[in-house]
Formats: structure tokens, C-alpha cells, sequence
């Protein structure tokens, strides 16, 4: 009895998601930590925005199961889009980033001829002859200068520790990413932006003491910015105390006051799929930028804290590519979209909750915008390819036939040798890889 256990104990195969080989965290693990939250943000973003979108598309005397079909649509592009991103081998992306950094700010440029369309004060977006949707660019730049930041701060003779010398390469791409994204206004995207700069650098390994030399020397640059435009300088203001913020007018509620409302009505467990009344034209992007309150009053606290957890464990999923990937481009590269997700999805509960400006960013892979959604699962997916390549997954133009049919998370193990044959030993691919490399 004891061996035919032991027989059947052998044959079941083993799947271990703690730590792999050398104590380094199990690179499948992260893969699923990355793609998983992220496809749950997308259905809970599908269906949110179906939700939010529907009253005001029957107001306007339209269908919204038929008007729903346009974002379904979008989304399911992207999904496939991410697809076959995340299949795309890193040399690839470390070869081909210069050109892609050119061609998103010349894209971003198109915003100041007749194509671009001013939405909200920002002329951040293009009209394009022939494509049913609207398309900001700003979102490509995003991922532009995160690859070609990543490649610039890695490559042989890039002197981290040179202050003139990041400036003069790093800080250049940044100042022109910034720049042309401040063309059309958008002071939101620009922050974003820099953020996941900032990203990169810091998992690059730039002196952490610059950071703080170069957040001094910003905050009068964004104090002109925000006092140059009314609409900036009244939402800062409406949240200091004092503020507009501090006392609500029944008679003129704001934004975040009707935000506050639907957070506020719909307790721990909410109201339930559809009863949201915040939605009845009161909120305002209800089915965007301010998502989230739609989320917390259909779904209450749990729902939120839903979207909140699976958007923290798909930056810490992120994160761990960034600290143990093979490559230093790699983890450039998944420090600044990590940093990017982050950042963004904070800045937009911020504004949602009233504990930051109203600043119009949307929440990452859960408010409607096609750009927005699009350009976002692509970084997730090329972050997910990383994660593919330590694990041995196959990518595009990189077959392993060491690993067909076999699971990479396994431990080397030895198999019988033929008779007068020395020991043979089985490793996984993600070893082959490592050792190839060195």
C-alpha cells in the first residue's frame, strides 16, 4: 500500500508558487500577479461603464446596448492587442524604442493642427478622418519614454551617477515627453508622465538624493502652471481648508460633492448593480474619470476595496519584475509602468474621494477611454512579457523546445540514465534562459 502511494504521489504533477530557484520569487507568480488583476480591472470597468453610461444614452434617445458595443469593442482590441504584446521578446522592444519615442511625439504634435480637438480646456486630442473614436496621444507617450528612458539609463557608458550626463540624456527625453504633452494643456497626463520617468530612473539606480533636488526645484514650476489657469487654480483651492470643499452648497453642489454622495450612500455592501441615482445626470464622467464613486455606491466599500486590492497587486506583480528580472532594460521597464499605474490610479481615488484636486486622469483599466485603455494594457503587457521570459514561456522568435510540454516551475530533477551512459538532468526553461545569458 505504502509504495503504490507513493506511485500515485509521483505521478501527480507538483505546481509550487513560492520560491523558485536561487530563493528569487516564483517568475510564474508573477506573470499571473500582473495579468490576472489586470483582466479583472477590465471586466469590472466593462461592466461599471455600461452601468454609468446607460441613463444618460437612453436620455439622449439612443440605445445603450447598442452604444455599449463601441467601449466592448475597444476593449476586446485591446485585450487582443495585449495578447500578442506580451508574446514579444524584450530585444525587440530595446531595439525598436527610439523609433517608437519619435514617432508618439509626432503624433502628440498633430494636436496643435486642424486635427486636434479641445475637451475640458485641454487640446490633447485628435480627430482622425475615417476612425469613429476619438484618440489622445498623450497616452502612447506614456509608454514611449518609459522604453526609451529604460534604454537610455541602461546601456554601456550611461554613468548613473554623472549628474550632467542624465541630464543631458535622460532628463532631455523627459523634458521633451513633458513638453509636448503640455502643447494641449493637459497638466494630468504631464504629471503622469513624469511620474513614470521618475520611475525608471529610480529602479535605474540614479542617486536618490537627486530626486529631492529636482522636487524642490519643481514645485515653483507647478505653482505657475496652476496660478496661469483659473480652472487649475479653483480646484486647488477648493481643498485646502477654507476651500469651496469645506462647506457644501446644496443649492450648486460640485463634482466631488455628488463623488461623496455616491461613496456615502452606498455603505459597506451599496445599493446594488444599476441603483446608483448619482448616474441620473448628477455626477459628472460618471462613466470615466469618476468611475470609482459609481463603483461605491452600486457596490458599496467592498467594491471599492475590490478595485483598490486588484490595482495594488497588479503594480506589486509589476514591481517584482522590476527588482528581479534578468535584465537591467527590463527592469527599468517595469519600475516606470509600475510607478505610472501607481501613481495614476492614486492621484484618480484622490480627486474622486476629495482628498486631492479634480485633476482628470482616469482610473487605470476601469474608466471608459479608448487611448487610455488601449496604451495601458499594452505597458501591462509588455511588463507580462518580461515575466514570460523569466519563467521560459514562449515569446515570438524565441522557441524553447526545452520546455515544450513541461512545467517550468519545477525543480531540476534527475532521470534514469541508459545502461553505460553518465547522469542525465532535466532543468526547467527559465534556468536555460538564465544560463544562456550569463
Amino acid at each position: 500500500m505504502t509504495s503504490w502511494w507513493a506511485g500515485v504521489r509521483a505521478r501527480v504533477p507538483r505546481i509550487e508558487f513560492e520560491r523558485g530557484p536561487a530563493h528569487a520569487p516564483s517568475a510564474v507568480t508573477t506573470y499571473y500577479l500582473i495579468v490576472v488583476p489586470a483582466l479583472l480591472l477590465a471586466a469590472i470597468g466593462l461592466l461599471m461603464g455600461f452601468s454609468a453610461s446607460a441613463v444618460t444614452t437612453i436620455t439622449a434617445g439612443r440605445s445603450p446596448y447598442v452604444e455599449f458595443l463601441k467601449p466592448a469593442g475597444i476593449i476586446v482590441f485591446s485585450l487582443l492587442v495585449a495578447s500578442a504584446v506580451q508574446l514579444v521578446p524584450e530585444g525587440r522592444w530595446y531595439r525598436t524604442c527610439g523609433v517608437i519615442f519619435v514617432v508618439a511625439l509626432f503624433v502628440q504634435s498633430l494636436v496643435l493642427t486642424p486635427l486636434g480637438l479641445e475637451v475640458g480646456g485641454n487640446r490633447n486630442w485628435l480627430v482622425v478622418p475615417g476612425i469613429p473614436v476619438q484618440l489622445q496621444p498623450s497616452e502612447f507617450v506614456k509608454l514611449a519614454l518609459v522604453l526609451a528612458l529604460a534604454r537610455v539609463v541602461t546601456r554601456r557608458g550611461a554613468r548613473i551617477g554623472d549628474l550632467g550626463q542624465i541630464a543631458a540624456t535622460a532628463g532631455a527625453l523627459m523634458a521633451l515627453a513633458i513638453g509636448f504633452v503640455m502643447l494641449g494643456q493637459d497638466m494630468g497626463t504631464a504629471i503622469i508622465v513624469a511620474a513614470a520617468g521618475f520611475g525608471v530612473l529610480l529602479v535605474a539606480g540614479v542617486p536618490g538624493k537627486w530626486f529631492a533636488w529636482l522636487g524642490i526645484a519643481a514645485v515653483p514650476v507647478l505653482a505657475f502652471l496652476v496660478v496661469k489657469n483659473p480652472t487649475r487654480l479653483a480646484r486647488v483651492l477648493a481643498i485646502l481648508p477654507g476651500g469651496s470643499q469645506s462647506t457644501t452648497n446644496l443649492s450648486a453642489p460640485t463634482q466631488i460633492d455628488h463623488a461623496l454622495w455616491a461613496l456615502g450612500s452606498g455603505g459597506l455592501t451599496g445599493l446594488g448593480p444599476g441603483a446608483s441615482r448619482e448616474k441620473w445626470n448628477y455626477l459628472q464622467a460618471a462613466n470615466t474619470d469618476f468611475v470609482f464613486a459609481i463603483i461605491g455606491e452600486e457596490f458599496g466599500l467592498l467594491g471599492t476595496l475590490t478595485v483598490i486590492v486588484c490595482l495594488g497587486l497588479l503594480v506589486w506583480g509589476m514591481a517584482r519584475v522590476a527588482q528581479n528580472h534578468a535584465t537591467a532594460f527590463g527592469r527599468a521597464v517595469g519600475g516606470g509602468v509600475a510607478t505610472w499605474i501607481a501613481v495614476q490610479g492614486l492621484i484618480n481615488v484622490a480627486s474622486v474621494t476629495g482628498m486631492g484636486p479634480v485633476i482628470g486622469v482616469p482610473l487605470p483599466l476601469v474608466s471608459y477611454g479608448g487611448s487610455s485603455f488601449l496604451f495601458t494594457a499594452t505597458a501591462v503587457a509588455v511588463v507580462a512579457s518580461l515575466a514570460r521570459s523569466d519563467a521560459g514561456m514562449r515569446l515570438i522568435g524565441q522557441p524553447d523546445e526545452a520546455s515544450a510540454g513541461r512545467d517550468p516551475r519545477r525543480a531540476p530533477r534527475r532521470r534514469r540514465a541508459r545502461p553505460g551512459a553518465g547522469p542525465v538532468t532535466t532543468t526547467t526553461a527559465g534556468q536555460s534562459i538564465r544560463e544562456a545569458r550569463r
